[in-house]
């Protein structure tokens, strides 16, 4: 099996198309190359090639918490009591929690969690509770800003800039 060629940078077409990609992921090939001057079989190339590369890994519908019956959220942070991996496997196991994160500082790791309530949140830390020497919960009041795209392909850095 011939060894896949290293990837080595986006260029200026490959930040287009990712560009394009996270304004919205269900653009068919065919409207992306039009978008940005390409045949529909080269944006697929360059796709499966960034997918390859490890730079696009995934797809996925973007939901509401809310209209899903969990409009609260929280993140939880814990110091955990033991193994870090002992803290990790009781998070995963909750479906309520949507990303965990190692994290340094005061707190080993911090968690997102989306709860029906209060009272549902309370139970989440109650499972939570025997796998942390110390957690403390913050309930997210209002939603600023999330969701921005990685910057591709920009001069100047800015904010979420990775090029």
């Amino acid at each position: 099996m011939a060894k896949a060629a290293r990837f080595q940078a986006l260029d200026r077409v490959d930040c287009s198309i990712v560009r394009a990609l996270q304004a919205n992921g269900r653009d068919s090939f065919a409207d992306i190359g039009k978008a940005i001057g390409l045949s529909a079989t080269s944006v697929a190339e360059r796709i499966r090639r960034l997918e390859e590369a490890g730079i696009i890994v995934g797809y996925q519908a973007c939901l509401s918490p809310a209209k899903l019956g969990f409009p609260v959220t929280a993140f939880v942070l814990a110091r955990p009591n033991g193994p870090d991996a002992r803290f990790i496997k009781v998070a995963r196991a909750r479906a309520e929690i949507l990303a965990c994160y190692r994290v340094t500082g005061e707190f080993s790791f911090i968690a997102q969690a989306v709860v029906r309530d209060v009272t549902h949140l309370e139970e989440l830390l109650n499972y939570l509770e025997p796998a942390a020497v110390h957690i403390v919960t913050l309930v997210v009041l209002s939603t600023s800003f999330e969701g921005v795209p990685i910057a591709v392909g920009e001069t100047e850095p800015h904010r979420g800039s990775l090029c």
